[in-house]
This record gives structure tokens, C-alpha cells and sequence, in this order.
């Protein structure tokens, strides 16, 4: 697939591009179905790799032609098990964040430490016979002496979900709950801390939003201060926020979860901190649910 930069060198300045996202609903035939705002459009494929259904994906206008480049989040080829999660799944740790997929042949189940090339759509993986050596990236065209800030945007899924009750250590559902009696959460373990400079400008972060009830007042949303499920979530003051769903929005204090996420610290996660009774979808639901979609410059 042709990045921006290359598309851009190929017209030769010449042609007028526009960008979009939308979220592909489909196929007919050898043609892209892609809700964009809300019109339903037939658009033809510039890339591969089949987006799955609701996927949030890119829609390039070329002088007035609309095409689907490919989908807004990276979907990696390989990757490691972590840990096994019930009976037939796994957790999967990759350069794009860690996912949790059920594993194909052979029959014996892969364990922690396992190398697996992970399969779309789906994701799915299957073990590998072997671990191939990791590909060394060239040195940059300056021979690392350059010093212009790059700009870089990543999408940080999160590798699990839930809900407890106030003053419990049970985790009793994986939909993240803003009701009067409880804490939601979304957990990303340490990558967005191990993956952003520690000196690294903030430009912009989005969150995607995907309800499975709206009720009552706003959900109050929170950092929380927990890499996975481990105990009561804690908390230090909420905003009540209600956003749109099904789709990544801006948060009332982007720049504040992008500095404190970056570090780390007593702040690992998107938590709700009660209201109303608002259910957010699980990652079994929608794997997008919870994402972080952060651009920096460093």
C-alpha cells in the first residue's frame, strides 16, 4: 500500500487529495461498502487486506474519485503469546499493542513465549515451527544525525475490560460499566509508556467510543491508576463526559491523558468513576472499544 508521501510524488502535486474516515460495512462484489458520515458508498479497494465489518478505515478523495487505502489501525503479522485466556484463546503481544485471539493448529495450544503469525480477518493465530529472527530496520536516510521532530500516530487498543462493584476486587463483567454503583476500566498494560518518549510533544488523542446502553447522566471519565485487574481501580477526580459513539473522539483533557499516560506512574488506564448507567461495549463486543488513538511529535 502507497503511504501518503508516495501518492502525493507520484501525482506530482498535480491532483487534489482529500482524507477521510469511515467504517466499511461490506462488500459487493470486488467493491468496498464504507459508511462515510451518513451516506453508504460503493468504493474500490487500494489495499489487500480486507477490513472487518465496522472496522474504522481510510477514504481518500483523488480529484473527486473516492478509494478505501486500508484500515486506520495496523493489523501486525506476527507476534508472542503472553499468556493463555480460557480454554481455546490467548493473549498475544505485538509491535501494535496486544490482542486477544483464539489459536488454530496444530491441536497442542501455544504457550507463553511462543512465536505466532496472527491471521486476518479475525484476529486469529497459529504457531509457528520456528522463531525467525527479528528484521533490523535501516539506519534513517541522515544516518541518525538528523534532528527535525517527526510526528508519529499509533492507535493503543486495550488488552482487556471490565467492570467492578465499589469496594470489591471482583471484575463481575467485561463491558465497562459508568453506573452508581460501580468502576469501569479499560486497561493497556505499560505500551503506551514503553512505546512514547518520555520528551515526546503532544499533538492529539482520541478515544473509540462504543456504547452498549445510554442511560441517566453522563459517564464521569477518569485516569485510573491499574496495568491490568488487579484490585478496586483508583481514581483522582472524573469530568462528566457523554460523547458520541462509534467512532474515536476527543476527550475534555487530551493533553492531560496524553502526559500522564505517557509517564506511567499511578496513571495506566481509562477508567469510569460512576454516572448514570452507561454500558460500554467488551473487547469480545468490539475490539476497538477503549482505543487510544495518540499522535506526538518527537
Amino acid at each position: 500500500m502507497l503511504d501518503d508521501a508516495a501518492v502525493r510524488l507520484l501525482l506530482g502535486k498535480k491532483s487534489r487529495v482529500t482524507t477521510y474516515v469511515g467504517r466499511y460495512v461490506g462488500n459487493e462484489g470486488m467493491t468496498a461498502l464504507v459508511d462515510l458520515g451518513a451516506e453508504r458508498i460503493h468504493v474500490p479497494f487500494l489495499t489487500s487486506i480486507v477490513p472487518e465489518v465496522n472496522e474504522a478505515v481510510h477514504v481518500w478523495s483523488i480529484d473527486g474519485s473516492l478509494f478505501l487505502v486500508g484500515t486506520t489501525a495496523p493489523k501486525p503479522g506476527m507476534g508472542i503469546v503472553v499468556t493463555a485466556v480460557g480454554a481455546d484463546q490467548v493473549r498475544v503481544t505485538t509491535d501494535f499493542g496486544d490482542f486477544v485471539m483464539p489459536y488454530g493448529p496444530p491441536t497442542e495450544p501455544p504457550v507463553s513465549g511462543d512465536t505466532v503469525a496472527v491471521i486476518w480477518p479475525g484476529p486469529s493465530c497459529v504457531k509457528l515451527s520456528t522463531s525467525p529472527e527479528p528484521v533490523l530496520p535501516p539506519p534513517p536516510p541522515d544516518g541518525g544525525g538528523g534532528s527535525s521532530p517527526q510526528v508519529h500516530t499509533q492507535v493503543f487498543r486495550a488488552v482487556d475490560a471490565g467492570s467492578t462493584d465499589r469496594g470489591s476486587t471482583r471484575w463481575w463483567t467485561d463491558r465497562p460499566y459508568a453506573s452508581n454503583s460501580t468502576f469501569g476500566a479499560w486497561f493497556y498494560g505499560s505500551q503506551i509508556k514503553d512505546t512514547i518518549p518520555a520528551g515526546a510533544e503532544f499533538v492529539s488523542l482520541e478515544i473509540y467510543i462504543a456504547y452498549q446502553q445510554r442511560q441517566g447522566d453522563a459517564p464521569r471519565f477518569a485516569l485510573h491508576d491499574q496495568r491490568g485487574k488487579a484490585g478496586v481501580p483508583g481514581f483522582w477526580g472524573y469530568t462528566e463526559w457523554a460523547p458520541a459513539g462509534g467512532d474515536f473522539r476527543t476527550p475534555p483533557d487530551p493533553a492531560g491523558w496524553f502526559h500522564a499516560l505517557k509517564a506511567g506512574g499511578d496513571r495506566w488506564g481509562v477508567g469510569l468513576n460512576q454516572g448514570g448507567y452507561n454500558i460500554f461495549r467488551s473487547l469480545a463486543q468490539d475490539g476497538q472499544s477503549g482505543a487510544l488513538k495518540i499522535t506526538w511529535r518527537s
